[in-house]
């Protein structure tokens, strides 16, 4: 009979490793709008002493990092706006002391005196933590003004060792995004000075402008016109998912969350865009990018995908215009809202006929006939004089015109 103990030291940790590290435990999410989240199998701890001494070290090769705050709601805001998954909360994360960095935040002028709540992340999701804040402070530029962090660094299995330099700067350097704190210390495990120094050098460097991104983002998007020209379409969308981020709209295979609303309000006062709002600016730079993200992936033939964006970005601009949720493009009854973004001086209403318009060229090729009887003329209402969407007009008319016809000639009712 095949006994566990009886393979090799060298086997049994490799099974240990990939039984309890963080990447089979984290699970993927359930909802484009869910962070992951974790959940270790620590049954193998329990199979017997020998097993669990030499099962506890492959678990403590994880790094976790505890958060503790005075406010309740920053766990939900972590979780549900950052998309930053949390191992555990509440008592079992404040008792929790196996961290090698423990992130403490208040405010100076309100010492926390009450209960402190905690959460428990891992070491793989600390950027994804520090580039929430950073977005949250970028939507109230104020915010950080009046925090106070506190970073301790620990050993959590020795105490005293010092923690090697490559983990020190996995730990500490991605709080170079969270910038204008009203103050930061960080203590413990023996720091080295070259790590800290490179933190605060990071977190003095000031965040680009709204007129720096929105520039930055055009050139991105101009770029990857000539390469979507060239024919390099697997450059261009690498470029247009660039510029993306370079206004604060992260990416991530089909999911693409908008970020940092608060940093484009107002006139912008130089550059390109000088004197245009810059919200404005930017809802008309993403609507851009999404119709060329369409055009790459039908150069590519690749249509699913172009599908799959179109549908997307013309269920938020209905959603948005109508509050109706429903992503059928098939219900010609569903289609009056074009009509009314164009009376209203839609701002990106060319951009947004061209998103229609390719959306239904894909929709033809995966046989969705319905759609595009319905996206057609809605980008032509769009593109009144694009002759190209047009004439595909007048076909669709020219046909539906024939078939009422034919039904008449059979008696039939329609």
């Amino acid at each position: 009979m095949f006994r566990f103990l009886d393979l090799p030291a060298e086997i049994r940790d490799q099974i240990y490793h990939d039984v309890l590290s963080t990447d089979t435990a984290r699970r993927p999410p359930v909802d484009d709008d869910e962070p992951a989240s974790y959940k270790f199998n620590l049954a193998i701890l329990q199979a017997n002493k020998q097993i669990h001494h030499e099962a506890k070290k492959a678990f403590q090769d994880n790094v976790f990092i505890k958060i503790t705050t005075p406010w309740p709601e920053s766990i939900d805001h972590i979780s549900s706006e950052g998309r930053v998954p949390i191992i555990t909360t509440g008592s079992r994360a404040e008792h929790f002391q196996a961290f090698h960095l423990w992130i403490w935040i208040d405010t100076p002028g309100f010492p926390l005196s009450g209960p402190a709540y905690s959460m428990l992340i891992c070491l793989e999701d600390l950027l994804a933590f520090t580039r929430m804040w950073h977005f949250s402070n970028l939507n109230h530029q104020s915010l950080n003004t009046y925090l106070r962090l506190k970073l301790t660094l620990q050993d959590p299995h020795v105490p005293d060792r010092k923690i090697p330099r490559d983990l020190q700067n996995r730990l500490l350097r991605p709080f170079g995004l969270v910038k204008n704190l009203h103050s930061l210390s960080v203590h413990g495990a023996k720091v080295l000075p070259s790590v800290e120094e490179a933190l605060v050098k990071e977190q003095a460097i000031p965040d680009p402008s709204p007129e720096e991104c929105l520039e930055r983002a055009t050139a991105l998007k101009d770029e990857g016109n000539k390469s979507l020209l060239a024919g390099e379409y697997a450059s261009a969308l690498r470029l247009y998912t660039d510029a993306f981020v370079a206004i604060h709209i992260t990416v991530s295979g089909r999911r693409r969350h908008v970020h940092a609303d608060g940093y484009y309000i107002g006139e912008l006062a130089s550059g390109l865009y000088k004197g245009q709002r810059s919200d404005y600016v930017r809802l008309v730079l993403r609507v851009k990018l999404v119709a060329n993200f369409i055009q790459a992936y039908l150069k590519m033939k690749d249509w699913e995908e172009a599908r799959f964006w179109g549908r997307r970005s013309i269920a938020l601009f209905r959603s948005n215009l109508t509050g109706d949720l429903d992503n059928d493009l098939r219900d010609n009854t569903k289609w009056g809202w074009v009509r009314e973004a164009v009376n209203m001086g839609f701002p990106a209403q060319t951009e947004m006929g061209k998103i229609l318009y390719r959306t239904a060229l894909a929709s033809r090729e995966l046989g969705y006939d319905k759609e595009v009887e319905n996206l057609i003329p809605a980008a032509a209402i769009c593109l009144p004089h694009d002759g190209l969407v047009q004439n595909e007009k007048d076909i669709l008319n020219e046909r539906k015109a024939e078939y009422e016809e034919y039904l008449r000639d059979i008696g039939a009712e329609f």
